[in-house]
């Protein structure tokens, strides 16, 4: 059995927020720009929180991501009527799969070929 690589984030926590940003910006999703803008005001304004903010986007796992978010929803929760069918679901996935691309140091080739597959007119 194999043991899997951790990657490790070489940014400090405001460089990866402001190339968080940069990414879902680039990327056209507002609604996940949304939910890193609640999670870092409630960082501002709470010390436990911003100690576990901290942790989940500079080493954390994507289970800690999930942790993180669930101060605004619920990631299991079941589908809307209406679409987007799993907004905040969606939400922490992309912001996930964003800070994945950021510890591989891939993130503009990424933020292109998410344009190419999901943002063509």
């Amino acid at each position: 059995m194999q043991d899997s690589i951790k990657l490790r984030n070489p940014y400090s926590l405001d460089e990866t927020l402001e190339k968080l940003r940069h990414y879902l910006t680039a990327i056209q999703r507002p609604e996940a720009l949304s939910l890193l803008e609640k999670a870092d005001s409630k960082a501002k304004a709470e010390e436990d929180y911003a100690r576990q903010m901290e942790s989940a986007l500079l080493n954390g796992s994507t289970i800690e991501c999930r942790e993180l978010f669930s101060a605004f929803g619920d990631y299991w929760a079941r589908t809307h009527d209406e679409i987007p069918c799993y907004r905040h679901h969606d939400a922490v996935n992309l912001i996930d799969s964003a800070i994945y691309h950021i510890k591989l140091g891939d993130s503009e080739d990424a933020i292109e070929f998410f344009n190419l597959m999901h943002n063509q007119p």
